[in-house]
């Protein structure tokens, strides 16, 4: 009975140790996970503070265009200010945020509206409208982009968003 005690104690401070060994780990796991988010910025964008109530009005006006999707090519320059806001706001909120996760989703949908050619599959209008709904849903104080993992998420697609704007562009220069 002795022999059983002592065993069992044993074995509780072995897990006790495993356990304590795991939170450690997991620890400097999120904090790597939160410096690389922090560390991934696009060039060349200057940062400004979010407007909660502009990032709710360029949904509305963006959603219009989903909806009324013949429009679109009239709006393309307004579409291009958007993103450049967003991609201000971007920059300058934390990683995590809701401010980087409506930035992001918002910068996203002006991008692929932009995208969208009129006759062609209607997959750029679904992802805006997609992106747009995690946008309003960001915006309304939903359990979105509050991660560490979400915030890297957020990063690398606001850096895709970027390159993509920058291909547009170059594209663009070589149809005029």
């Amino acid at each position: 009975m002795r022999v059983f005690g002592v065993l069992l104690i044993v074995v509780l401070i072995a897990l006790a140790a495993v356990l304590f060994l795991q939170r450690e780990s997991a620890t400097s796991s999120l904090q790597a996970v939160r410096a690389i988010a922090a560390d991934l910025r696009e060039e060349g964008v200057a940062g400004r503070p979010f407007d909660r109530d502009l990032a709710a009005r360029m949904a509305s006006s963006m959603q219009l265009l989903v909806d009324h999707p013949e429009a679109i090519a009239e709006h393309s320059g307004e579409l291009a200010t958007i993103a450049a806001t967003a991609a201000s706001w971007a920059d300058e909120a934390p990683a995590p945020s809701v401010a980087l996760t409506v930035a992001v989703a918002l910068r996203g949908a002006a991008g692929d509206l932009r995208g969208h050619r009129p006759g062609a599959p209607e997959t750029a209008l679904v992802a805006a409208q997609r992106k747009l709904d995690r946008a309003r849903a960001a915006l309304a104080g939903g359990p979105i982009g509050t991660s560490p993992v979400d915030a890297v998420r957020d990063r690398l697609d606001n850096l895709q968003s970027g390159q993509q704007e920058r291909a547009r562009e170059a594209e663009d220069e070589i149809n005029r």
